[in-house]
């Protein structure tokens, strides 16, 4: 429920239909009565079986009734324009297939700290449930520089930014310190800084201690869209703590462009920066599988690819950009008109993979200071380098489909593109494990398919 406080409602009743795996229907009545008046509100009900395995579909219908007395019954959701399609479930069958030693996170979502005229996150207790719930280790809440300037509640009404930063990772904190079995929770931020041509982009910044101001794309300021630092002064800010840069070839409209001055990353962007300061950053990693594997994906491989071979060692980091999204997004097509629903944002359908043997944020932070990590929508996947031997070792499940083929890629630095080392098929294998010489190359990295179409790829394996 969001924005109660403005609208007040009374939630009579629920029922929920559950369509199973086999196409069995169950219903689940409940009488609620609920009086909803406050700006952001949730309740969680169990209409799953402990039997219920595979693709679950499930319908919602509400009957609200407002203070007027006028009631209507509401099918999954009430956005204007949009099909009431049924909620899509896939209850795993099998244990994901990442060893001990290895945390798996959700690198780019938007919690109830950012709240703005187009999109909103989602309560961060929720958050930490959910990620539970579709095993997750830890979640980075990435919520938007700009909106720290604003109530979150009142989107419009400025406030203290620091007082309100300080405010979201009190919050995270009491959350870890009282659910210690659940998701570590970290308080991060969605930095909008200037890239090297003045427009706006985005970083990622893993948990820092004090806010980074960012207002350029916020909306809230009229035309005035610039951005208020470059990336090299915000780097310069939190020395030693890893850094990412948002969707680098996210697909820019005309008005975000020219209205809200947002730009793309561009290689001049991901080198060293040596701001005023004198002292040389660089962000840490490239976070260009964004959900789905559209024309962005591809733009922004090639563009974390492009990076490897010209020597800059970046990991690559696969996140959702969810707000709120809890199994289909819903966000503004044409601002004021219409709006749209996909599959593409949904927290936790993609994530990043980390070696660490603590969920504890700084253990965490420090492993992404380090070389390896993974990006899975399913298979794990590793590659490490042994003596004069490249070890490959990749497991799936029989939820995300047996292994269908291994791809061994390698680059020597300076040059224009890489090449294929190895390609072969697994056949159906749910487990494998390749020893190969390691080439004479600068770094070798590895990609996995199944045949249920999810797919994992390695950080590169530095060789030179």
């Amino acid at each position: 429920m969001k924005d109660a406080d403005l609208y007040p409602v009374i939630i009579r009743s629920l029922r929920l239909n559950v369509q199973d795996s086999t196409g069995r229907v169950s219903s689940r009545e409940f009488t609620l009565d609920w009086k909803c008046d406050q700006n952001l509100l949730h309740r969680s009900f169990s209409p799953l079986g402990d039997k219920i395995k595979g693709l679950v579909r499930v319908d919602g219908w509400i009957i609200v009734e407002n203070p007027r007395g006028k009631s209507v019954q509401i099918l999954n959701h009430n956005f204007p324009g949009l099909a009431p399609q049924p909620l899509e479930i896939r209850v795993l069958e099998h244990s994901l297939p990442y060893p001990t030693g290895w945390q798996a996170g959700e690198m780019h979502c938007h919690s109830e700290f950012s709240s703005d005229p187009v999109e909103f996150g989602a309560p961060l207790e929720l958050m930490q449930k959910t990620a539970d719930s579709v095993g997750l280790d830890f979640v980075l809440c990435t919520d938007h520089s700009y909106d720290f300037h604003y109530r979150r509640e009142r989107y419009l009404e400025s406030c203290d930014p620091e007082e309100n930063f300080q405010d979201y990772r009190k919050h995270v904190n009491s959350l870890n310190a009282a659910h210690p079995s659940l998701p570590t929770m970290v308080a991060g931020e969605e930095v909008s800084c200037g890239n090297h041509r003045g427009e706006n982009v985005h970083l990622l910044v893993f948990g820092p201690d004090h806010f980074l101001p960012g207002l350029g794309d916020g909306g809230r300021r009229g035309f005035n869209n610039r951005p208020d630092f470059p990336l090299g002064e915000i780097l310069d800010r939190i020395a030693g703590i890893p850094t990412f840069a948002a969707h680098p070839k996210a697909k820019i409209g005309w008005l975000e462009r020219k209205v809200f001055r947002r730009g793309q990353w561009h290689d001049a962007d991901v080198v060293p920066q040596r701001p005023a300061s004198g002292r040389e950053h660089s962000i840490r990693g490239v976070q260009f599988w964004n959900g789905h594997l559209e024309s962005d994906y591809r733009e922004g491989k090639s563009f974390w690819i492009r990076q490897l071979l010209s020597g800059n060692r970046l990991l690559p980091i696969a996140a959702n950009d969810a707000h709120g999204d809890f199994n289909r997004n819903i966000g503004v097509k044409l601002p004021l008109f219409s709006l749209y629903q996909s599959r593409n944002h949904v927290f936790g359908k993609v994530r990043t993979v980390i070696p660490s043997e603590s969920r504890e944020t700084g253990t965490l932070r420090n492993a992404f200071l380090g070389d390896r990590c993974i990006c899975t929508d399913g298979p794990f996947l590793e590659i490490a380098r042994e003596g004069s031997a490249i070890r490959v070792r990749a497991k799936s499940s029989g939820d995300f489909g047996g292994l269908n083929s291994l791809a061994l890629y390698g680059g020597r630095a300076g040059e224009n593109s890489e090449s294929m080392l190895k390609d072969f098929s697994l056949n159906g294998a749910m487990e494998c494990e390749e020893v190969f010489p390691a080439p004479n190359l600068s770094y070798a990295r590895a990609e996995v398919s199944t045949r249920n179409g999810r797919q994992a790829l390695t950080s590169a394996v530095f060789l030179d």
